[in-house]
């Protein structure tokens, strides 16, 4: 009897439970069939239990059918199973040991190869280079010495001026920086001359000769650095490219005028509104006035949209406002009407400025005209400007 619980032990063993009416049909027809089965019994549910081989079990399927029996298992007893439980956290370790295994092997080896920065040179050309260096696909990280590579590289390819190694993961990273070459332009011998009218502020002449120094008025056209000069009198003339700075101040006026007794339009408050509808270059009034029915009148015009402008028809609505107004006699003060004027004055000098410069100081010139009623102003705003602009000579 040790023997066989041994045996069973060794084979392994279930206990399982039958469910169904024809639990004795079931049980007569494994003996029949030689599955094995024994300690049968009822339990105080009326469940019945018993107790089979792992193959038995397989085998009692097609009997469980044919008598219309469900067979359970309610526990697993015996040393396959025991292995089995051992086996499952044995095979994660294995298994988390050999994937951070193959992380760290493929970790280890280049798989590509990328080149950046090149334009002119073809990119098969820096990786063939470096394939010929041990660079290349399929090779073990440390065998690789960026350094190294990086100065062999750039002795490989004299095209490249500089070139850089980089280790990323699996990924090895060719930077390279290609030579420029710089094709030397001749430059026309001619002169730098005043493209306005000012007084030269500073003047230094990197090639040729200053012609001005700095104090002195010059006009548009004058020469300010000359590209034909001699050392002296009995000396050669050298020709070259005049370059330089030039630099002058420069100034933008303006003139307006304002009167003390002026005539003024003041709105009375009477208005009539026109509705239009413009077709092209016609218009055709649906609403309110053809004309504007006062003598003086100020017009306010505003185009409203129309739902069908987005489907492409070319009829837009225009409104126009007529307000009625009157002439009247206004006086202010001499200081009003020059400060009116010189703000008039300062907007047409700076309107004159070019892009970009800035003024860098502003003058008023007041005068009261005979009448003792117009007030003129001249704004002059000084600028510091580039004036020298070149010129090449002509051949003769």
């Amino acid at each position: 009897m040790l023997f066989e619980r041994i045996f069973l032990l060794l084979v392994g063993y279930l206990s399982i439970r039958f469910q169904g009416r024809r639990v004795e049909r079931f049980i007569n027809l494994c003996l029949q069939e030689e599955i094995p089965v024994w300690d049968i019994y009822t339990t105080r549910n009326g469940m019945v239990v018993g107790k089979t081989s792992i193959t038995g079990f397989k085998q009692m399927r097609l009997v469980a059918r044919r008598s219309g029996v469900r067979v359970r298992i309610i526990r697993r007893r015996g040393l396959p199973f025991l292995l089995a439980r051992l086996w499952k956290p044995t095979a994660f370790v294995c298994g988390a040991f050999l994937f951070i295994l193959s992380l760290y092997v493929l970790g280890s080896i280049v798989w590509f190869v990328e080149v950046k920065g090149n334009e002119e040179v073809p990119t098969a050309t820096v990786l063939q280079a470096a394939a010929e260096l041990g660079l290349r696909p399929g090779v073990y990280r440390k065998h690789l010495v960026p350094s190294h590579l990086s100065r062999s590289l750039a002795i490989k390819l004299p095209e490249l001026s500089w070139v850089g190694v980089e280790m990323k993961g699996s990924c090895a990273v060719i930077e390279v920086v290609e030579k420029q070459l710089v094709t030397r332009k001749e430059k026309p011998f001619g002169h730098v001359v005043a493209a306005k009218s000012g007084v030269i502020t500073k003047i230094v002449a990197t090639h040729g000769k200053a012609m001005v120094k700095a104090g002195d008025t010059v006009e548009q056209g004058q020469i300010l650095i000359s590209g034909a000069f001699s050392a002296d009198e009995d000396a050669e003339v050298r020709y070259v490219h005049a370059e330089g700075i030039t630099e002058a101040n420069i100034w933008y006026d303006g003139i307006a005028t304002s009167s003390k007794q002026r005539v003024a339009q003041v709105r009375t408050g009477r208005q009539v509104i026109s509705e239009v509808l413009v077709l092209g270059d016609k218009e055709l009034v649906f609403a309110g006035p053809a004309a504007p029915p006062f003598m003086l009148y100020e017009e306010d015009c505003q185009d409203l949209p129309l739902f069908w402008r987005d489907i492409g028809l070319a009829v837009e609505h225009r409104r126009r406002i007529y307000f009625e107004v009157v002439e009247e006699m206004q006086s202010v003060s001499l200081e009003e009407a020059a400060a009116e004027a010189a703000r008039a004055a300062e907007e047409l000098a700076l309107a004159k400025l070019p892009e970009a410069v800035e003024p860098t100081a502003t003058h008023f010139r007041e005068e009261l005209l005979p009448d003792q009623n117009t007030v003129r102003v001249q704004a002059i705003i000084e600028t510091v400007e580039s004036i020298g602009e070149f010129v090449a000579l002509v051949a003769e």
